[in-house]
């Protein structure tokens, strides 16, 4: 399985499967409006040395995590010393719900669509089996073509794919990211015209938003109500394609208005997942999510409350 820098940087392979700053409400203690993960990629991609999965739940667990945004890679509970099963337990002990699987397909390749819809099944099942009901649906690189073509092509198929997890009580979100073909305001735009409200939603990133030109409090409120889980990134200058990583920030370090985000979707009465995404660090990933997380106490979950 590819993670998610590949498949924007390929076209031809689908990706299956999919201290300080302590947050206050733990997820099996009630349900708040708003539940905090944070995703699996930032330690997975610490270069200094390979972090178990063990130490990653217990980090997020530390931390005060609500949930992780996991995606499942072949083979890696086994190197883990870990099962499906047993995985799931460890989470359970950490009282950490999986919030979604991040999931990619060639959508707009009609001659794989047998092969594309048995690997979101299989994603399905997975989210399923976590209990978790929320798949973050990444467009493909930019580079396979022009994406107002390639968005047109994939509408169908999403659609479909739409109605398939609505119907296992699953929903699927476009994710606008930076290299797709789905990055900039137009794009997004033509995205969600050709695709039906009922069976497609948007799970935007901030910082994906922002690095695609986009005003990012504008797009949010043109798609309020089509809005389902969200990523939350931080980033700052200008961004050199292909490589944002420059880019990226703990939350509150860069120039994403964070606040009048969370001002917006108290406005709209927003409930469900925000995922704080950090895909890379100058710091450890401890150290970054304790950063993000206690930008989080301290200026955004006031916002919202309870």
């Amino acid at each position: 399985m590819m993670n998610r820098r590949q498949f924007i940087s390929s076209v031809s392979t689908v990706t299956l499967g999919a201290g300080a700053g302590m947050l206050s409400f733990p997820s099996f203690w009630g349900r708040p409006p708003i539940r905090w993960a944070m995703g699996v990629i930032l330690w997975r991609g610490y270069a200094a040395r390979r972090i178990p999965l063990q130490e990653v739940i217990q980090d997020m667990h530390d931390l005060g995590l609500d949930g992780v945004e996991y995606s499942p890679r072949k083979g890696e509970l086994e190197r883990n010393g870990l099962t499906r099963e047993s995985f799931r337990d460890l989470l359970r002990k950490k009282k950490l719900a999986v919030s979604a699987h991040y999931w990619g397909a060639p959508f707009y390749d009609a001659g794989r669509k047998a092969e594309i819809v048995a690997s979101f099944r299989e994603t399905m099942e997975s989210l399923k089996f976590y209990g978790s009901k929320n798949i973050v649906v990444g467009p493909g690189s930019r580079k396979a073509g022009d994406p107002a073509e390639l968005i047109r092509k994939s509408a169908p198929l999403l659609n479909e794919l739409g109605k398939m997890a609505l119907d296992q009580g699953i929903q699927i979100g476009i994710h606008p990211h930076y290299n797709t073909f789905i990055e900039k305001p137009g794009e997004i735009d033509l995205a969600m015209e050709l695709t039906d409200p009922r069976y497609v939603h948007l799970s935007p990133d901030t910082g994906h938003l922002a690095m695609g030109g986009g005003n990012v409090l504008e797009i949010l409120r043109t798609y309020k109500d089509r809005l389902n889980y969200f990523h939350f990134k931080d980033v700052a200058g200008e961004v050199k394609r292909p490589n944002f990583g420059p880019n990226l920030r703990e939350l509150g370090k860069g120039e994403v208005d964070l606040p009048a985000v969370m001002r917006l979707l108290k406005e709209i009465k927003f409930r469900g997942w925000i995922n704080q995404e950090q895909d890379s660090t100058r710091l450890t990933p401890r150290e970054s999510a304790t950063q993000s997380i206690a930008y989080i106490n301290a200026k955004l979950k006031p916002i919202y409350g309870r």
